[in-house]
């Protein structure tokens, strides 16, 4: 090893011990681990992918085409366009309701390439302070002015455009735009965005029509919707985002995304989306999977998947949240489920529960579980805010109630002992 190679690796270790140190550092588990586990971690959330249902159907979609070609050989911006990818683009158009389609290795290269390349100079985008990192990287690299919104918050919303306002003659006049952007499903939260409301501030403080809304379905992709269309679809507002972000390693089980836009936009991802120009075109192999996911989606299987997935998270909130012991739990500060109070009022639910706990417990609770062969994802700091450290559940079509019974008694035996520990705490000195 040369002296440079050890100077750097000794550079690096010092950093990843200190993230050891912090309790920060990513070390997922083997994959011989997880399959002894029972899945409330993955975000398989149809389960199509566990099941080996879109196995099946992928392997019948090679079967129709005996004579592929496995790689796609050049970048789009060359040759690397084959007529399967053309067609699948045009398919998933018409199936999401959208002008145009453009398929992108991985949602984090579409965010990137749309949040770079899209907003011009001159123009604005608000964004959800909780979007997700690939929109945070696109926008650093792009030219627009970028100002944060409260999660949720319709009047932040409100607030930050009538700001831009004030300050920019040219966005009152009609003449420079505002890029609005938001999530469907949060990934950490599982709560969702106020679609409506914010479609209504943005008329109301844009009268004059010079915003683009923008949106990112990666967990409601083929969840929810017309055959799981996803939540624009669901809400009929496919004329009014501009832009929407379609990913398929989700719901859909495998791999890759799509931006849906006009013709215009996702011509210029291709003409200046550097992840587009410098990679070789999605393979044959990746836009089959996803080719077969979609018409999985379309089918009687997906429908039943659908319906199964939201009757499972209705018994996971309904098993979890009426119990004496959840509000005990609660009123201790033990626990904290952002979206308990919204579950029964929504004419949906995300995939996703987040079980916020106190700081540095986070990772005790998923020991917990994990020791009982359930398995669960933890987030912490910088992930989510400091001291707002939790598990993330990710609820599945083929979860069983007796697995969901099972996960729900582990979390309430945790919760026992957490109230314990807090019990036998010495009170304040008397005097």
């Amino acid at each position: 090893m040369s002296a440079g190679l050890n100077i750097i690796c000794h550079k690096l270790q010092a950093a990843l011990d200190n993230r050891r140190e912090e309790g920060r550092l990513i070390d997922p588990p083997s994959a011989a681990t997880l399959a002894r586990m029972t899945d409330f971690g993955s975000n398989d959330s149809l389960s199509l992918s566990s099941s080996g249902v879109l196995s099946k159907a992928f392997l019948c979609e090679l079967r129709k085409h005996p004579n592929f070609t496995v790689g796609s050989t050049s970048s789009r911006i060359l040759d690397g366009t084959k007529q399967y990818l053309e067609n699948i683009e045009r398919d998933l158009a018409q199936f999401h309701g959208a002008e145009s389609a453009m398929f992108f290795s991985s949602g984090y290269d579409a965010n990137v390439a749309v949040w770079s390349v899209i907003p011009q100079p001159g123009d604005f985008v608000v964004y959800d302070e909780l979007v997700h990192a690939s929109i945070h990287d696109g926008m650093r690299r792009g030219r627009a002015t970028t100002i944060p919104f409260k999660h949720n918050d319709c009047e932040s919303l409100r607030e930050c455009v009538e700001g831009i306002k004030a300050g920019h003659p040219a966005v009152s006049e009609g003449k420079q735009v505002v890029f609005i952007s938001l999530e469907s499903f949060y990934s950490l939260d599982g709560d969702m965005a106020p679609v409506l409301e914010i479609v209504n501030v943005a008329r109301e403080t844009l009268p004059r029509g010079n915003y683009v809304l923008a949106i990112d379905e990666a967990h409601s992709n083929g969840i929810i919707g017309p055959n799981g269309s996803g939540f624009i679809c669901h809400y009929k507002l496919e004329d009014v985002f501009g832009i929407r972000l379609q990913t398929c390693g989700k719901g859909l089980g495998s791999t890759g995304a799509v931006v849906l836009a006009n013709k215009t936009i996702t011509f210029a991802l291709l003409n200046y989306g550097r992840s587009v120009i410098f990679s070789t075109a999605p393979s044959f192999l990746t836009v089959s999977a996803v080719k077969a996911g979609y018409a999985l989606l379309a089918s009687e299987e997906g429908e039943k998947r659908r319906c199964r997935l939201q009757k499972n998270l209705q018994f996971f909130y309904q098993t979890l949240t009426t119990s004496a012991e959840w509000q005990h739990a609660k009123g201790k500060g033990i626990f904290h489920l952002p979206t308990e109070m919204t579950w029964r009022s929504e004419p949906f639910l995300a995939p996703i529960a987040a079980i916020v706990v106190q700081p540095g417990k986070a990772k005790e609770l998923a020991h917990h579980l994990h020791q009982a062969k359930y398995w669960v994802n933890t987030a912490n700091f910088p992930l989510v805010p400091k001291g707002k450290d939790r598990i993330r559940i990710v609820i599945h079509a083929d979860n069983t109630e007796s697995q969901i019974e099972g996960l729900v008694r582990l979390l309430r035996e945790w919760a026992r002992g957490q109230i314990r520990l807090d019990e036998r705490k010495p009170g304040p000195a008397r005097m």
